[in-house]
């Protein structure tokens, strides 16, 4: 990696823990609440299983040759900084989660305290959609709770192949709520997201969200393709003031999320 690109992915990943979305000079789209979610529901929902993926892979939750890490060819290197870890997607095949990745996923685990690890993207796509950003990971201490995670991105991106990108930050605040005991064993961990504001703008409108109650992911219930929260609520506004709340279901593993 250039030296110049760490510096640049922190300052980029830390530079903002308050968000606003821009607005622009056409008449934004309101959301209508109901059960089917709808498009807003829907980046909101994608900005959340982004932020689980990045996470889960920030947590060593997904070792080396375990889900879809396992199509990516790893290169670790020692710095005077850290350590980098580069996954390298060839896009010749599936992966696990029947998803074709290409590009790099790159993680680099600090020496300082202060900061624990970034994970920025390469030219990274999954099945065509490019991703974009850096992510940083602060552990953090908050009594009665443990292995708290601090998650910070601004600027991100999202570019399908069929148009309709979009742009979003978030600032989001984790912990075990099980699993903490069984440190060598992840497949019981529930991951509870307890603090939580996120920005998305698109080229037809955007909006704010935070945490109506707190947000559930099992370990359980994340089947290869199945990554997604079970429980809890998020709340949308909209800059026109239009609200809505994406409800992510009752905490089975066959739960559907749904608008309210």
């Amino acid at each position: 990696m250039k030296t110049l690109v760490k510096p640049l992915a922190y300052l980029i990943a830390l530079a903002f823990f308050t968000f606003a979305c821009s607005e622009d000079g056409h008449e934004q789209p309101q959301p209508q609440p109901g059960k089917a979610v709808n498009e807003w529901g829907q980046s909101m929902l994608q900005i959340e299983q982004i932020a689980i993926e990045m996470e889960q892979i920030a947590r060593g939750t997904y070792p080396n040759g375990s889900r879809f890490l396992a199509c990516s060819s790893v290169q670790n290197e020692a710095t005077p900084e850290g350590l980098e870890t580069t996954f390298t997607f060839s896009g010749t095949s599936p992966c696990v989660d029947g998803k074709t990745r290409s590009g790099k996923i790159i993680m680099f685990t600090s020496n300082n305290t202060n900061l624990e690890r970034i994970i920025y993207l390469d030219n990274y796509l999954v099945n065509g959609t490019r991703l974009e950003g850096a992510f940083a990971f602060q552990l953090i201490q908050v009594p009665g709770k443990a292995s708290v995670i601090r998650m910070v991105s601004s600027n991100a991106q999202v570019v399908p192949t069929t148009g309709g990108s979009y742009r979003y930050s978030l600032n989001r605040v984790t912990h075990l709520k099980e699993g903490a005991g069984t440190p060598n064993d992840t497949s019981d961990d529930v991951v509870e997201i307890y603090e939580g504001e996120y920005s998305c703008f698109k080229h037809n409108g955007a909006f704010e969200a935070s945490l109506v109650t707190p947000v559930v992911v099992k370990k359980t219930c994340n089947a290869a393709d199945n990554l997604k929260p079970v429980q809890g609520k998020i709340q949308m506004e909209m800059t026109t003031g239009q609200k809505s709340i994406l409800n992510f279901g009752n905490g089975t593993c066959a739960a559907q999320p749904f608008a309210e």
